[in-house]
């Protein structure tokens, strides 16, 4: 979580600019293990020796419905590219869709963030448009895709009735 939070890094070109020091990740762990009414962040470990590669992370997308928004960051640079962020956002939208009351999953990326982009079509996400200048990287605002996915395709995906 301190590399995902704080190093420009592993943060790349495509996180927002907004970072947190070291300590102040530590005392969130602590306080809440980044989970509350509003948000949860979920750790990504590695199988064999349990390190911690990544995480995925859900909120409310808007304070009037009760809409989530999902997201999920690989830390450990040497792991991408191996479907692992694929995954965990798949166990991530299972989960909400199982134990929340929610109808409807979105998430966003940086139009030039095209493996997260596959990441959100490999669960099922479908493209709604392109939000200008909604998030603040490197200095400048960019524009994002938004993706959503809702409880009847995800239903129909895993075969099930609606």
């Amino acid at each position: 979580l301190k590399r995902t939070t704080g190093d420009p890094q592993v943060r790349g070109p495509f996180l927002g600019s907004r970072m947190m020091t070291p300590h102040a990740v530590e005392q969130r762990w602590k306080d809440s293990g980044f989970a509350n009414e509003d948000a949860e962040r979920l750790l990504i470990c590695h199988l064999l020796d349990g390190s911690v590669i990544g995480d995925v992370v859900h909120f409310a997308a808007a304070r009037y419905t009760t809409a989530r928004e999902i997201g999920w960051t690989l830390a450990d640079v040497s792991m991408r590219g191996q479907g692992l962020a694929s995954e965990a956002a798949s166990l991530l939208v299972d989960y909400l869709f199982e134990n929340w009351p929610v109808n409807r999953l979105s998430c966003g990326m940086s139009v030039h963030n095209h493996a997260s982009r596959r990441v959100a079509e490999k669960c099922g996400f479908k493209h709604e448009g392109i939000q200008r200048g909604v998030v603040f990287v490197a200095g400048q605002y960019v524009d994002c895709h938004a993706l959503a996915l809702l409880r009847s395709d995800w239903l129909a995906m895993k075969g099930r009735p609606a």
